[in-house]
This record gives C-alpha cells, sequence and structure tokens, in this order.
C-alpha cells in the first residue's frame, strides 16, 4: 500500500528549461548544437552537485572559453530558465496531503539557486522534507540519494510512489522498490495514483 509520494520539482511543480537564458543571444538554428556540444550533462550536474555558479562559471569557461558569453549569462541570467508554477500539481499535492498521505520532494537542484525560489512559493511548505541535490552532494538517478530519503524518513520502498518527468529517474527509482511513475501531466499523475489506490473515496 501506498503511503508516502515522492515528487520531482523542475518540470512538475515549476517550469524549467535552461535554454531560455541564452535566448536573444544563440540563434534558434545554433541552440540544440549548443546545448547538445557545450551544456550537456555536465554543466548542470556541477551545479546539481553543489558547486556554486562562480566556480561552475569559471571551470567552463576555461574549458569552452569560445563559449565564455554564453556561459557567464548562464551565471546571470538562471532565474529565466524558471517558467510557471503548474497549478494542477500543486493542487495534487494537497489533496495526497488532505488525505493523509506524507509527501517529499527529491530534486537535482543547485544548493545556491533552491533558496530564494523556495521562499517565493507556499506550497514547498507542504512536503514533509526536501531533499535537494547540491545540500547532500548526491544527484538522480544514482540510487544514494533514494536510499538517503527512505532511510532518514524510515520509508519502505514498497510504500513509496515516485514522480518524476525524466525516465532515467523513475526507473532508477523502480530498481530500489519504489513505484515509478514519469511525470507527463497532473491530471495523469493524478490517474494513475488512483489506479493504484492512493486517493479513492
Amino acid at each position: 500500500m501506498i503511503k508516502n509520494i515522492i515528487f520531482d520539482l523542475g518540470n512538475v511543480f515549476i517550469e524549467w528549461d535552461p535554454r531560455k537564458a541564452f535566448r536573444g543571444l544563440i540563434a534558434p538554428e545554433n541552440m540544440e548544437r549548443f546545448m547538445r556540444e557545450v551544456w550537456r550533462d555536465e554543466w548542470n550536474d556541477n551545479l546539481d552537485r553543489g558547486i556554486t555558479l562562480a566556480d561552475n562559471t569559471r571551470s567552463l569557461c576555461e574549458k569552452y572559453p569560445a563559449h565564455a558569453v554564453y556561459i557567464t549569462c548562464y551565471h546571470e541570467h538562471w532565474r529565466e530558465t524558471l517558467g510557471a508554477v503548474n497549478a494542477g500539481s500543486v493542487a495534487l499535492l494537497a489533496d495526497l496531503k488532505r488525505a493523509g498521505l506524507r509527501a517529499y520532494a527529491l530534486s537535482n537542484w543547485s544548493a545556491e539557486t533552491f533558496p530564494s525560489v523556495r521562499a517565493e512559493h507556499s506550497f514547498f511548505d507542504l512536503f514533509d522534507d526536501i531533499v535537494i541535490s547540491g545540500d547532500v552532494g548526491l544527484c538522480k538517478p544514482g540510487a544514494e540519494i533514494y536510499q538517503l530519503l527512505l532511510k532518514r524518513h524510515g520509508l519502505l520502498p514498497g510504500e513509496c510512489a515516485f514522480i518524476d518527468d525524466r525516465p532515467d529517474n523513475v526507473a532508477a527509482a523502480a530498481r530500489l522498490g519504489i513505484a515509478g511513475i514519469q511525470f507527463q501531466t497532473a491530471t495523469q499523475v493524478r490517474e494513475e495514483l488512483e489506479a493504484r489506490g492512493v486517493l479513492k473515496d
């Protein structure tokens, strides 16, 4: 029986697209090439693992000097990568809490940038705990960050569901015995939880 719901944050509760930091600077026809060759996983993973924006910018400028202006741009404009809050996800979270379930957030996010975003949105207060990768130095889809949350709260994997927009993160949770749901829409997630016996009258 599922008693605990674990959510990702980016593109589940808050829209996130790193391309927005570079719009107006990189031509649209060159954007995907830049994201593939320069951004890659390394850039964001560094931040998610706790490296500061300043240190990451310095390191990447040394590695990709031809793209230094773009790398510096991200440091200065990271807030522009965030979009609207998903009202459907917030409503689902509130309904889960009213139903007596416990809710947790498990997110790959910079320890430096998350606090100011959290302060702006009251829905974060609904979570029983929020584990941010940059705070703990561990990232999804590594098993260790899931295990950290489970151990911290004495959660049994078989009593948890994990919701994330990335299939590799969902698959990692499933390998630990956690029911995985890939986020597409809040309505779709609600229906899948209901199908598993959660939120039924």
